[in-house]
């Protein structure tokens, strides 16, 4: 099982917090157990590229890649998944689950192979395939149980547990702690990891860092976003956090969506919030790209 929950704490110098964007250039990019550390090969005080989204994406939620590396994304009130083109922004085509466009508040989307599914917020996950433009898919529901104690906002296929990561925005508990869920795909319950909020507090970022999505890299540890602190980080299968970085609200006013290329590239979705709904692109630098 590979479930992990992280948190945030302050910095303890106000003089010493981070600004947006800063990182440890200094830290090394493998650590003392062999992990790559993922965030420190993104610039973040520096977007590689903005991609504006029209109004009907307002409320852009969560993104995904396919297989073949097409961009699904989709917004938190129907079941209706767009296609947006990783390069310019454009969206595409869109399909929608069950012929009545099934309202739920849906909070992340994952692909494992041509099975595609979405999670709502208490925890009811829909299993799809993906439709032609305008075409109605049919669908299925399965309670995970999980809605009675945790408010899931986020969710991505990890593929060395084969598991669906689903991350809590809120989590019963003394309030101490992150959650995620890790749910087999196999069958099987789902099983969970706290990280101490004290983890994070080297790190400097807001102590109400509450996830809003998540996403497995390419060197198979796990980001986690947050729309209420603007700030994102990254932790190992064990919980242990790996880096963290305040992104600012300028550039990320409310960012709901995250996303991994396969050729390392991150993608950000930000809903509107005092600024167009927009895609951000980050790409990774040097010989780690």
């Amino acid at each position: 099982m590979t479930a992990v929950l992280v948190a945030c704490g302050p910095a303890e110098d106000e003089d010493q917090a981070p600004r947006p964007g800063d990182i440890d250039r200094a830290a090394p990019e493998v650590d003392e157990t062999g992990s790559q550390v993922t965030l420190l090969s993104y610039d973040f005080t520096t977007a590689d590229a903005r991609f504006e989204l029209p109004g009907r994406l307002d409320e852009i939620s969560g993104l995904a890649f396919t297989a073949d590396g097409r961009l699904l994304g989709h917004d938190d009130e129907r079941g209706r998944v767009y296609e947006i083109d990783p390069g310019r922004g454009d969206v595409g085509k869109q399909f929608d689950l069950g012929s009545g466009n099934v309202q739920d508040d849906f909070e992340g989307i994952a692909a494992i192979g041509e099975r595609l599914f979405l999670v709502s917020s208490t925890g009811f996950l829909y299993e799809f395939r993906e439709g032609a433009d305008e075409v109605d898919v049919p669908y299925r529901v399965t309670d995970t149980g999980l809605g009675s104690s945790c408010e899931v906002e986020g969710l991505d296929f990890d593929p060395d547990s084969e598991a669906l990561l689903l991350a809590c925005k809120r989590a019963d508990g003394d309030g101490q702690s992150l959650r995620l869920y890790a749910l087999p795909v196999g069958g099987g319950a789902a099983t969970s990891i706290d990280v101490a909020r004290s983890e994070l507090a080297a790190s400097g970022l807001d102590p109400d860092f509450q996830p809003s999505a998540v996403a497995v890299t390419l060197d198979g540890t796990w980001i986690l976003l947050s729309a209420v602190t603007e700030s994102i980080v990254e932790i190992d299968s064990s919980g242990r956090v790996l880096a963290g970085v305040a992104l600012g609200r300028q550039n990320h006013p409310q960012p709901e969506g995250l996303a991994i290329g396969a050729d390392g590239t991150l993608y950000i979705a930000n809903e509107r919030n005092g600024d167009d709904p927009h895609i951000t692109v980050y790409r990774r630098q040097g010989d780690g790209a």
